[in-house]
């Protein structure tokens, strides 16, 4: 047990600015209340906690939490995050119970909620303090650094077991169609804003797939930044990494905007996906 306490000890005091401290000062506030909210709200996002399964923890919760805590919560120890947690799982888990009761009523009689199992606060603390080391890390890098580029690179890998190889090829070739009209807009004669209407809409597309199966949540951004469409499309790139796990849908405000939001939530109308004849034809080449 001692050996856990000095790992946790030395894990978190990697950190002097995140969720998870290894010491905070006594005059430090620390609003519980708010802090059991930040945690209830996350995970009434996660599918996982009222299908009473293991969690995936990614970086867009714990982007969720550090600016949850950071806005609106203060400074806490590790102990007080972990409690919090708990509860915070709970009055999610809850929630679940009465939206099915709800929807049960006048159908079946409810003849008791299933087991519950709440993670230890060892371990949450643990895949917390893992996120932070992992996460926090990943934020701070540029894109052109090897670490990102090896980021990337799992991410794609990460989709063959998670979405099949049918998503895996499918983000092979969205990708193709982001290199060849990187190229095109290299050529005065290219149109260049049907060219980025292509752009914006195969990096909806993309993200999706980033979304749902990549474990750090830079890469739609990084991509965007790489091929430099912040520049070619006038794209702002900083738009596309997501705060917030439910923000599973990159969407456009005239086409030009870029907003992350939750794909139910939609409430403005979308433009069609203008698809480039010539970006066709040119995939059709490099494939063959």
């Amino acid at each position: 047990m001692r050996s856990v306490s000095l790992f946790l000890f030395s894990l978190f005091s990697l950190s002097n600015s995140f969720i998870i401290r290894s010491f905070v000062p006594s005059n430090a506030k620390c609003n519980s209340t708010v802090a059991v909210s930040c945690f209830a709200e996350l995970f009434g996002m996660i599918s996982e906690v009222c299908q009473q399964r293991e969690i995936s923890f990614r970086c867009v919760h714990y982007t969720f939490l550090d600016e949850c805590f950071e806005a609106r919560v203060g400074k806490c120890d590790a102990g007080s995050v972990a409690r919090v947690g708990a509860i915070g799982y709970k009055q999610a888990l809850s929630s679940c119970h009465s939206s099915k009761k709800q929807k049960a009523e006048g159908t079946l009689p409810i003849l008791g909620a299933p087991a519950q199992s709440f993670p230890s606060p060892v371990q949450l603390i643990s895949a917390l303090g893992y996120l932070q080391t992992q996460c926090s890390l990943s934020r701070s890098k540029n894109c052109s650094s090897d670490h990102v580029h090896n980021i990337m690179a799992q991410c794609e890998e990460q989709m063959k077991p998670l979405a099949g190889y049918p998503q895996f090829d499918r983000h092979r070739l969205l990708r193709i169609k982001m290199d060849t009209s990187k190229k095109l807009l290299m050529y005065d004669e290219t149109d260049k804003e049907r060219e980025c209407l292509v752009v914006r809409s195969t990096l909806s597309e993309m993200y999706s797939l980033h979304h749902a199966n990549c474990y750090h949540s830079l890469v739609t951004r990084c991509l965007c930044e790489r091929l430099r469409f912040d520049v070619q499309c006038g794209i702002n790139c900083d738009q596309l990494e997501p705060t917030s796990p439910d923000q599973d849908t990159l969407a456009w405000d005239e086409w030009k905007e870029a907003r992350l939001v939750h794909g139910n939530s939609i409430s403005y109308k979308l433009y069609g996906t203008t698809i480039s004849i010539l970006i066709v034809l040119s995939i059709t080449l490099l494939l063959f």
